[in-house]
């Protein structure tokens, strides 16, 4: 304890230079613990909207922007396909779990989204209050687009076609809420309606779907039949998975370069420890010779050397902490809309433990340095020095 009090007080007199270091070093934590948290829900998020779906099939365009569009519902649709053409190939006897999709106007930022029942059922645990629409015009909203526009069950809105007004909107076509469904990200930002709906609003007569989702029972059509649409029609048909593998492949590729960024962070953070350490040492050598007159063994020296590292880490962890709480509770703020890390990601992890005990360890290490560097002193001419 008396260790502890000698290498408290000694931090106390450089606590701007202290400080500074523990910021460094934390900030290099935060980061690689936010990117794995980032990670995490992305992951989570792509594996839970992909669950259940084998094939998608839309408008040609861009495979990405198809998935972000149509299965993560953060993108623009390329198009329409003709509804005839799609439900030729849903025939298929392998083809199970269809998702016809129609996409209709916005209300503000959150979109409408014409579906069949196989969609909303497809949600997986929700909370409603008050039920699904049976009929065109009745919608059910989720539970973030309920509280941004303070819509409730009963009352009427209208959908515009982009996020501002002036785009045109439909004003004398009203849905009506029936339901608000409290579900995880993304199915909390729509505004789900029957296809009757939007064909209604567009005057479709061709009635088309945006995109159809399904699911293939046998693992050989699974992989045939997206080829043999493509070559066989006007409409693109690729496969969620291999195309979710692909999106997450290249993220954890930008992930690796701000991993390598925060480690570089935590490694000036390391080096300024050891500089900071030495310095003192050099500094106040006598104070250290002092102590050994007075019948302190090299072990104690030692203590008092390798706390003042310890507290050091043990400070920036504690601001690490800090941190990552205040990101956990503003990152409505910081976090694009389309992006969710779960309470599960939030946890803390096998990587947060590393790091943790990495750092304390190298506090440790690092000292070895600076006292060996005392016991070449002689403590006769360091306290003569004094």
């Amino acid at each position: 304890m008396k260790a502890l009090a000698f290498a408290f007080a000694s931090l106390r007199h450089r606590l701007g230079s202290a400080s500074m270091i523990a910021l460094v070093l934390s900030l290099g934590i935060i980061g690689m613990a936010l990117m794995d948290r980032a990670e995490k829900g992305m992951t989570m998020q792509l594996r839970n909207s992909l669950d259940g779906t084998d094939l998608l099939l839309c408008a040609k365009g861009s495979p990405t922007q198809s998935i972000l569009a149509h299965v993560l519902h953060v993108d623009v649709a390329s198009g329409n396909i003709p509804s005839e053409t799609a439900d030729q190939w849903l025939k298929h006897p392998d083809i199970r779990h269809v998702r016809r999709l129609a996409y209709g106007d916005q209300l503000g930022e959150f979109r409408i989204l014409g579906c069949d029942s196989a969609t909303w059922l497809h949600i997986g645990e929700s909370q409603l209050t008050g039920r699904w629409p049976s009929q065109s015009m009745e919608a059910v909203i989720g539970s973030t687009v309920a509280q941004a526009s303070s819509l409730s069950v009963g009352d009427v809105f209208h959908g515009s076609h982009g996020m501002v007004d002036d785009l045109g909107d439909h004003a004398h076509q009203d849905y009506r809420v029936v339901g608000i469904v409290d579900a995880s990200n993304p199915w909390d930002r729509i505004i789900f309606t029957p296809l009757s709906s939007v064909w209604d609003i567009h005057q479709d007569k061709d009635h088309a779907y945006t995109a159809v989702l399904a699911s293939i029972d046998n693992p050989m059509t699974r992989l045939m039949l997206p080829a043999r649409i493509q070559k066989a029609s006007k409409m693109m048909a690729i496969s969620p998975a291999m195309e979710g593998n692909r999106m997450m492949t290249w993220l954890n590729r930008g992930g690796q370069i701000m991993q390598i960024m925060t480690l570089l962070l935590q490694l000036i953070g390391f080096i300024s420890l050891l500089l900071l350490l030495h310095a003192h040492v050099r500094e106040h050598r006598s104070n250290y010779a002092l102590m050994r007159a007075m019948g302190s063994t090299w072990w104690q020296v030692f203590q008092v050397v390798a706390w003042q590292n310890v507290l050091i880490v043990l400070a920036a962890l504690s601001f690490t902490v800090i941190g990552l709480l205040m990101a956990y509770f503003s990152q409505s703020l910081w976090l694009p809309s389309a992006l969710n890390i779960p309470n599960q990601a939030w946890a803390p992890s096998t990587l947060d433990a590393v790091m943790a005990g990495v750092a304390l360890i190298f506090s440790g290490i690092s000292s070895v340095g600076p006292w060996l560097s005392l016991k070449k002193i002689s403590l006769h001419r360091a306290l003569v020095d004094a």
